[in-house]
C-alpha cells in the first residue's frame, strides 16, 4: 500500500503549534502557561479587545483541538477577527496556523491554501521573519502536498529551510526534517526520506519532545519499510504508537495503527491488519479526520482482498473512493482504484475492472511523471545554490560571459557550423538512447503486467476452488445423508412387496418427505449459485416462499410484513447463503420446539441495514438451558458474523429472534 503522505510526514501546521511560546514574547503569552479551560474563561473575560486576548483566544481554541473541533473553530475565528480588526500581523499568523489544521483534518484543503498564502502575503508585506515567516511557508507546503502537488510543496520547504538552518530553531528543524521525508516518500525516494527521518528523530530526543519524536518514528519506520527492511520499520511505528498512548494523542496512535496494518499487509499477515485498521478507523471517525478515514477503508479493503473476502472488500473500496476523490486525496484515491479493479477481476467483473484501471492511470499520470521529478531536482539545485551564495562563483562567470561574449563576435560562423554539428550528433544519440529506455520501459511493463495477471488469476481460482469445496461439503453432508435415509427405508419393504414393519404406507411417507428435502436442499444449492439472484429483493422473496411453506406444513398459522420500499441493491452470494439459512434455522427452531400457534415474520431494510425479526407466540426458551437451539445456535450466530451482521433472542410472550447485517452500499 502506498504511503499515507500527509499523517506519516505530519502537517507542519500541526506540529508547529509546539513552538508556541516562541512565537510570542509578551505578558499574555506567559499568563496563558499551564492554565486549564477554566483559569483561560477567566482570564478571556478581564481582557480588553487588544493583542494580549488573540493569544488566550487561540489558547483556548488548543484546548478543543482534538475532542471537540467546532468549539476550537470558534475561538480561532475570534482570534482571526480579533487579529485583523488589530492590524496584528503576529496574531493572524498564529490564527491561520492552527485554523487551517483543522481545515486540513476535514479535507477542506482550499480553504486551507488560501488562507496560508494570505499568511505568507502578511510576513511579507510586515517584514516578519523567523518563527513567523517558517510556520506560513511550512504550512503552505504541508497543504500543497496534501493535494498531491509535491514540486510546488517541496519549493515551500526548502524556502522555509533556508531560514531554519540559518538560525537556531531545533523545534522548527525537527519538524521541517519530518515534513521532507514525508514528500521525499511520496516521490518514491526511500534513501533522502530516511536521511531527513534520521534528521528529525536525532533533534527530537535531543530536545526531549516527545510529539515531535513519536512523528519521527512514523515517519523512519515507513522509510526503513520503503527499502524492505520491515522488522526493523514495523518497531520504530510501535514506539510511535506507544508514545501516542503515553500522551493520549488519539491523532498519533490513528496514523502509528494505519502503518502497523500496511506492515502487515506487507508481510503477508493480512489477519493481523484488519484489527488495526479497524481500530485507526474508529479514531479517524473520531477525529474528523477524512484523510485517516480514507486511509484505515483502503486499509481494510487490503486486509479483506488478501483473505479472500472480495465482497467486502469492494464495500470498504466504495466508501474510502468518493472520500478521497472528494477531498483531493490524490495517492489513497489512486490505490483504491488499482485495488478496486483487481476486486472486480477476483469478483469476475472484467469491464468493471478496466474502467476502474484507467481510471487509476489518469490520476497516476496527475501524480507521477518525468516533468515533476525534474522541476524538483531544479528546486534542490536552486536550494543548495542559494544557501552556500557562491557570489565569487557568480562574479566569474560574469567575466567568462563577457569573454565568451567577445569570442562570439569574432568565430560566429565557425560557431554556427560547430553548433550544427554538435546538435547533429546529440539527436541522434538522443534518440537512440530514447529508443533503449522505451523498449526497456515497454520490456518492464510487459514484465508487470504479466505478474499483476497471475496474482489476478491465482486470486480467481483460489476463489473459485473454495465455492466449489463448499458446494461439495454441503452435497456430501445433506445429499448424502438423505440418500443413505432412502436406502435403508428403500430395505424396510420386503422383496416381494410384503410389509417388513413398520406399515408400508409410513415408509413410502418417510421416502416421500425424505425426496422432497433432498430436492428443496438441491433447489437451495443451485438458488445460492446462480447470480441472477444477488439482489434484496431476490432474497427476501426466496425467504418468505420457503418459510411460509415450512410453517404450512407445520399447521402453524403466520404473517408476513416487509417494509416497502425494499433498496434496489446487490448482494453478494454468501450475503444470500448466510441470511437465508440463519432465518430457516430460526423458523426451524419455532416449528420443531416452540409449540406456537402463530408466527409474525417483519422484514425491513432502511438505513443500510437488513433486520428480520420473527417472533412466535410459543412457549419460550432460555437459552443456558440448551434446550432448544443446540448447535443451531451456533450455526446462526456463525454466519451471520460472516456477512457483518448478528443475531439476538429475546424470551418473553413466545421468543423474538431478531437478525441484523449491513446491506452493501447502492
Amino acid at each position: 500500500m502506498t504511503q499515507r503522505s500527509h499523517l506519516l510526514c505530519y502537517p507542519g501546521s500541526r506540529l508547529l503549534a509546539i513552538l508556541l511560546l516562541f512565537l510570542y514574547g509578551h505578558a499574555a503569552a506567559q499568563e496563558t502557561i499551564g492554565l486549564n479551560k477554566d483559569s483561560l474563561r477567566r482570564l478571556l473575560f478581564s481582557l480588553r479587545e487588544d493583542t494580549p486576548r488573540v493569544h488566550v483566544l487561540i489558547s483556548m481554541g488548543q484546548q478543543f483541538d482534538y475532542t471537540q473541533p467546532d468549539s476550537a473553530i470558534y475561538f480561532y475565528s475570534e482570534a482571526g477577527r480579533l487579529s485583523r480588526k488589530l492590524r496584528y500581523p503576529a496574531g493572524f499568523i498564529r490564527y491561520v496556523a492552527n485554523y487551517t489544521d483543522i481545515l486540513n483534518n476535514r479535507g477542506k484543503f482550499e480553504e486551507s491554501l488560501a488562507l496560508n498564502l494570505q499568511a505568507i502575503d502578511t510576513c511579507l508585506k510586515y517584514g516578519l521573519g523567523g518563527l513567523s515567516y517558517i510556520r506560513a511557508f511550512m504550512n503552505t507546503a504541508t497543504v500543497y502536498q496534501y493535494k498531491g502537488e509535491y514540486a510546488t510543496s517541496a519549493g515551500y520547504y526548502l524556502k522555509a529551510l533556508a531560514v531554519v538552518e540559518a538560525g537556531d530553531y531545533v523545534q522548527a528543524a525537527s519538524v521541517i526534517y519530518n515534513d521532507l521525508c514525508g514528500l521525499y516518500r511520496n516521490l518514491e525516494q526511500p534513501d533522502k526520506a530516511i536521511v531527513y527521518a534520521r534528521k528529525s528523530l536525532q533533534l527530537a530526543e535531543k530536545d526531549h519532545d516527545l510529539l515531535a519524536a513519536g512523528n519521527a518514528c512514523i515517519n523512519l519506520g515507513n522509510s526503513l519499510k520503503d527499502k524492505g527492511q520491515m522488522s526493523q520499520g514495523l518497531s520504530y511505528i510501535e514506539r510511535s504508537r506507544a508514545i501516542g498512548l503515553q500522551l493520549h494523542d488519539s491523532s498519533l496512535v490513528e496514523t502509528a495503527l494505519i502503518d502497523i496494518g500496511d506492515t502487515h499487509i506487507k508481510t503477508s499477515n493480512p489477519e493481523k491488519a484488519i484489527p488495526a485498521f479497524r481500530e485507526a478507523l474508529s479514531l479517524a471517525r473520531a477525529l474528523g479526520d477524512v484523510t485517516g478515514e480514507a486511509f484505515a477503508l483502503q486499509g481494510m479493503a487490503m486486509g479483506n482482498f488478501w483473505t479472500a473476502r472480495y465482497p467486502d472488500a469492494e464495500r470498504y473500496l466504495l466508501q474510502s473512493i468518493p472520500l478521497a476523490r472528494d477531498h483531493d486525496q490524490k495517492e489513497v484515491w489512486r490505490n483504491s482504484l488499482m485495488l478496486m479493479s483487481d476486486v472486480q477481476i477476483a469478483l469476475g467483473h472484467t469491464k468493471a475492472s478496466l474502467q476502474y484501471r484507467r481510471l487509476y492511470d489518469s490520476v497516476s499520470d496527475a501524480l507521477l511523471n518525468p516533468a515533476l521529478m525534474k522541476n524538483i531536482q531544479e528546486l534542490e539545485t536552486k536550494y543548495e545554490v542559494e544557501k552556500k551564495k557562491h557570489d565569487l562563483l557568480q562574479k566569474d562567470f560574469l567575466l567568462e560571459e563577457k569573454d565568451r561574449e567577445a569570442s562570439r563576435q569574432r568565430t560566429w560562423l565557425i560557431a554556427a557550423a560547430a553548433s550544427v554539428l554538435i546538435l547533429t550528433v546529440l539527436f541522434v544519440l538522443s534518440w537512440r538512447f530514447s529508443r533503449q529506455q522505451q523498449l526497456l520501459q515497454q520490456r518492464t511493463i510487459k514484465a508487470l503486467e504479466m505478474e499483476r495477471e497471475n496474482v489476478r488469476l491465482k486470486a480467481m481460482l483460489e476463489g473459485q476452488y473454495t465455492e466449489r469445496q463448499r458446494i461439495s461439503q454441503e452435497m456430501h453432508d445433506d445429499m448424502g445423508s438423505g440418500l443413505t435415509s432412502l436406502i435403508f427405508l428403500s430395505r424396510m419393504l420386503g422383496s416381494d412387496g410384503a410389509p417388513a414393519a413398520p406399515a408400508p404406507g409410513d415408509i413410502v411417507l418417510k421416502m416421500r418427505n425424505t425426496a422432497e428435502q433432498l430436492v428443496r436442499k438441491m433447489n437451495e444449492v443451485i438458488w445460492t449459485m446462480n447470480h441472477e439472484q444477488d439482489t434484496l429483493d431476490s432474497l427476501l422473496a426466496y425467504i418468505r416462499v420457503n418459510t411460509a411453506e415450512m410453517l404450512e406444513h407445520a399447521g402453524i398459522d403466520f404473517r408476513f410484513d416487509i417494509e416497502q420500499p425494499v433498496p434496489a441493491v446487490a448482494v453478494s452470494q454468501e450475503f444470500r447463503r448466510n441470511i437465508y439459512l440463519a432465518a430457516k434455522e430460526a423458523v426451524h427452531n419455532v416449528v420443531r420446539h416452540s409449540g406456537a400457534g402463530m408466527v409474525v415474520i417483519n422484514i425491513s431494510a432502511g438505513g443500510g441495514r437488513l433486520e428480520i425479526r420473527i417472533h412466535d407466540d410459543g412457549k419460550g426458551f432460555t437459552i443456558s438451558s440448551g434446550n432448544r437451539f443446540g448447535n443451531g445456535l451456533k450455526n446462526m450466530r456463525r454466519r451471520t458474523e460472516q456477512v457483518g451482521g448478528s443475531i439476538e433472542f429475546v424470551a418473553g410472550q413466545g421468543t423474538l429472534a431478531i437478525i441484523r447485517a449491513p446491506l452493501p452500499v447502492a
